[in-house]
């Protein structure tokens, strides 16, 4: 009995420590499709040993109920618990393989859970990109322009996710709202505009929030325009906590001047190092030390990094054919897939977001995809090309 109860723990432990790996995976943006694909098909295994003990599991994630007991709910049922449940991010794991689809299309199930002031279950299904299609929702968005309707932010986001008219367009990018606003720039992205480098930066100038400023940055990284290397790199100085997540983004080869820029500042080094490992692949020698001055005036010494080392990698990689790099991996633009197929991640979804259509596009650049989505994804469109 007691080796049973153990055992029965260490499902426990093993689901607590891959999805803390899962998460940390997740988080660097760039990674191994098939390392993700592993932590995933584990954490599912154990989850499945737990759930069908019901109530006596020693962890009850699912409310009594085994995957079989999930997969027979309606698509109301398991919203609700899901929503109900301290366990977001397992039943987000599992609603891609266990939740039934709603009965009405998306359109019109969104309506009726607005009427029903139940939103947050369709903030639920966004987590699979076919919800991301809610077509004919002009007058919502005109409410939402005029401040007369609020949403949550998935849901706005969602909504200027669709093909939108000239009017539309300009009305969001030059709204108060930022979700509003970000929206309509990765909208642009997703459609390949050849403008979207000056409306960003008409954005940028206006925008006093470090975060939003980051999140800019992280769009204007996908974009070839090395007016934003400068801007980047003051913004980083200024708000290192930032730094990494901003740079990873910046997939042109032409940027790695700027990562190596920023690994010869003390305060932006570590971050910078950071994001050049996930571009590049390329661990780097040490160097002489550096000192890094705090705001309190403290001196801290660190270790420094061999910005020749750094050089010499960078031009390596000018001369292999593609004009981005991301994971060491050289690649066009237009084609990712010739040389990201192995890779999955928020960033990777990004650079290749453009290559769908619009609405999948969008819902691609703002929602992380779990392995099985991901290969799926890439695998019908290699089909369809």
């Amino acid at each position: 009995m007691f080796a049973a109860v153990s055992k029965l723990k260490q499902h426990q432990q093993r689901v607590t420590t891959l999805m803390a790996h899962r998460e940390k995976l997740l988080a660097s943006g760039a990674y191994s499709l098939a390392r993700q694909k592993v932590l995933e098909h584990q954490v599912l295994n154990h989850l499945y040993v737990l759930a069908s003990l019901k109530q006596q599991s020693p962890c009850d994630y699912f409310n009594g109920n085994s995957f079989n007991d999930l997969a027979e709910l309606s698509c109301d049922d398991f919203c609700k618990l899901a929503l109900a449940s301290e366990q977001q991010a397992i039943f987000a794991l599992c609603a891609t393989r266990l939740m039934a689809a709603p009965e009405q299309d998306n359109s019109d199930y969104f309506l009726a859970l607005k009427k029903q002031q139940a939103l947050p279950v369709y903030t639920l299904l966004s987590q699979q990109l076919k919800y991301w299609s809610i077509p004919e929702q002009k007058a919502l968005r005109a409410t939402v322009l005029e401040g007369k309707e609020s949403l949550p932010q998935q849901l706005k986001t969602i909504l200027f996710s669709q093909p939108l008219n000239d009017a539309e367009l300009q009305q969001a990018l030059a709204h108060t709202d930022f979700t509003l606003v970000y929206a309509a720039l990765v909208n642009c992205y997703c459609q390949g505009d050849n403008s979207l480098s000056d409306k960003l930066f008409k954005v940028f100038s206006s925008t006093s929030e470090p975060a939003h400023k980051a999140q800019l940055l992280q769009l204007a990284g996908l974009v070839n325009d090395s007016r934003w290397h400068e801007p980047c790199a003051l913004f980083c100085k200024a708000h290192p906590e930032f730094c990494q997540t901003v740079l990873s983004h910046f997939v042109y080869k032409s940027a790695l001047v700027l990562v190596i820029e920023l690994m010869g500042v003390a305060q932006t080094q570590q971050a910078a190092y950071q994001a050049w490992l996930t571009l590049t692949d390329r661990p780097l020698a040490k160097a002489e030390a550096l000192t890094l001055v705090s705001t309190q005036n403290q001196h801290h010494v660190q270790a420094g990094i061999n910005l020749h080392d750094a050089e010499h990698v960078r031009q390596a990689l000018a001369l292999s054919k593609g004009e981005c790099v991301l994971k060491g991996v050289s690649f066009t633009k237009a084609q990712p897939e010739q040389g990201l197929a192995e890779f999955a991640g928020e960033i990777v979804q990004r650079v290749f977001a453009p290559q769908f259509e619009l609405t999948l596009a969008c819902g691609l650049y703002h929602t992380q995809q779990t392995a099985v989505q991901w290969q799926k994804l890439t695998a019908g469109a290699q089909h369809a090309a």
